[in-house]
């Protein structure tokens, strides 16, 4: 198999064949009672230049699921990092009337604890966002992509029952590419004696050499529902099939984020820039103080939601090389309905499944509790 097949001219791509990644069962006939498991109508992978945009025609066919999804993800972004943000802005405006005096007594006196407790409920917050970000959008992808859709509460089940296993398996990929980041940059630095921003240019070249065989570890815990080891060694197996892929696949997620992440940064600024233009800040009086929460509320609900959106671009391309050269959506059938982990059914002895749950709540409540004291220990 190479890496880019060309068909004959007007002749149609001939669909890929499914790499086996584990020995087929013996058949056993079918009992005429047993329900008929549609069969997948899985659209050829044709050419490794096809790539990108058969992944963007696949975010496009899914815009409803990511648009729910993504509201999921902005409301644990705004439940966790939100009371964060909002008492540093309080602490901004009570500090108006405060001595610097004031300000540092009501910091040693438990101030800077619960500050402390903020952060700590904020990045737990989004450490969670970003693991079911990634899983849920990769479910979601994967079924549209095989032909049986998964609902956003599907997914989100599916994200709820390998979310450990997507922990390992992203700290497993990330070792090896950090390594050879730092390796590179040291290098780089050494060899022109100064620093030079080009983290871009290193992360993608080292995520595209490095992180190629390791390209579809995600896709084998949440599709091909195997433990992460396992899940190595079938992304080795496919990238042996489609080595020139696999790099794009790896470098695409590498690139996707850093770019974000800069658009991001400046998209903070320019916010910043049009507050200041239009006179809200600390001292702006209340109604510019009112303006200006609901601001920064509205503001962290879209960045969970941006959040959700950019994972979401960043694994499509996983996810069409994976389904369409293994076929393997094995695990997005433990939500469906009858499956292992369906989120509507009814078992005995199990609690029904919540979309936010008792420990997710939870924080929420502590992160409130935490930004009421905040408050009321600087204006004391």
């Amino acid at each position: 198999m190479t890496d880019d097949p060309r068909p004959a001219s007007g002749a149609p791509p001939a669909e890929a064949p499914a790499i086996p990644l584990a020995p087929a069962p013996a058949a056993v006939p079918a009992s005429p009672a047993s329900p008929t498991v549609p069969q997948l109508a899985i659209p050829p992978v044709s050419s490794t230049r096809a790539l990108l945009g058969a992944s963007f025609d696949l975010l496009g066919r899914s815009s409803e699921e990511m648009r729910r999804a993504s509201f999921y993800v902005g409301a644990v972004v705004l439940g966790t990092a939100g009371p964060l943000a909002l008492a540093t802005w309080a602490i901004e405006v009570i500090g108006l009337d405060r001595t610097n005096a004031q300000m540092r007594r009501a910091l040693d006196e438990g101030g800077g604890w619960m500050l402390a407790l903020l952060g700590l409920i904020a990045a737990i917050g989004l450490t969670v966002a970003i693991v079911e970000s990634r899983s849920m959008a990769m479910a979601v992808l994967g079924g549209r992509m095989a032909g049986r859709p998964v609902t956003p509460r599907q997914a989100l089940a599916r994200s709820r029952s390998v979310f450990w296993r997507a922990i390992v398996a992203a700290i497993i990929v990330a070792i090896p590419i950090g390594i050879v980041q730092s390796a590179a940059e040291t290098l780089f630095v050494s060899m022109v004696g100064r620093p030079i921003d080009i983290s871009i240019v290193i992360s993608t070249l080292a995520a595209a050499i490095v992180g190629a065989p390791l390209a579809y570890v995600l896709a084998g815990v949440v599709l091909g529902d195997v433990e992460p080891f396992e899940a190595v060694r079938r992304s080795i197996r496919v990238f042996r099939a489609r080595k020139m892929a696999a790099a794009i696949v790896a470098a695409f997620e590498t690139t996707a984020v850093l770019l974000i992440l800069a658009g991001l940064s400046a998209g903070l600024d320019v916010a910043l820039r049009v507050f200041s233009a239009l006179g809200l800040g600390p001292d702006a009086g209340p109604v510019g103080l009112a303006l200006t929460t609901v601001g920064i509320v509205a503001t962290i609900f879209a960045a969970g939601t941006l959040l959700y959106t950019v994972y979401a671009i960043t694994v499509a391309p996983q996810v069409v090389m994976f389904v369409g050269l293994t076929h393997a959506t094995i695990g997005l059938d433990r939500v469906r309905p009858g499956g292992s982990h369906d989120p509507d059914a009814r078992r005995p002895g199990t609690r029904p499944f919540r979309r936010f749950t008792r420990s997710m709540l939870l924080g929420f409540g502590l992160g409130i509790l935490g930004l009421v004291s905040v408050v009321n220990r600087y204006q004391a």
